[in-house]
């Protein structure tokens, strides 16, 4: 059997040793728990730049869209000028065809008149 002097040393042995493996657990911990935030935090910045190349790549295509809009509301305008300038113009026409109409029926009347007299 051992003595109180024998049992206190191994007493105060074990109570390092076990005080040592719990620094040692400890400051493992401590390093996991950095390098496991290290982890999180590159893949946080890999997904930003990602996302970040995406929403440029959506702006850029709604920035040709915007332009594309712009260039058909452009043509479509043009287009309804340049029918409304049509059928003005037709409109023209067609009231100068019944004033030389009406003109030839008085022409037609006056040289009618004339060989009759």
């Amino acid at each position: 059997m051992l003595e109180q002097r024998d049992l206190e040393m191994l007493k105060g042995v074990m109570e390092s040793v076990v005080h040592e493996s719990g620094n040692k657990i400890i400051a493992e911990m401590d390093t996991r728990f950095r390098e496991s935030e290290n982890m999180i935090l590159e893949e946080l910045d890999r997904v930003q730049i990602n996302l970040e190349k995406r929403i440029d790549k959506v702006q850029k295509n709604l920035d040709e869209l915007n332009q594309y809009y712009r260039i058909t509301k452009l043509e479509n305008d043009n287009t309804a000028i340049l029918l409304k300038m049509i059928q003005d113009q037709d409109k023209t026409i067609q009231d100068q065809a019944k004033s030389i109409e009406a003109l030839s029926k008085r022409v037609g009347v006056l040289e009618n008149g004339k060989k009759s007299a």
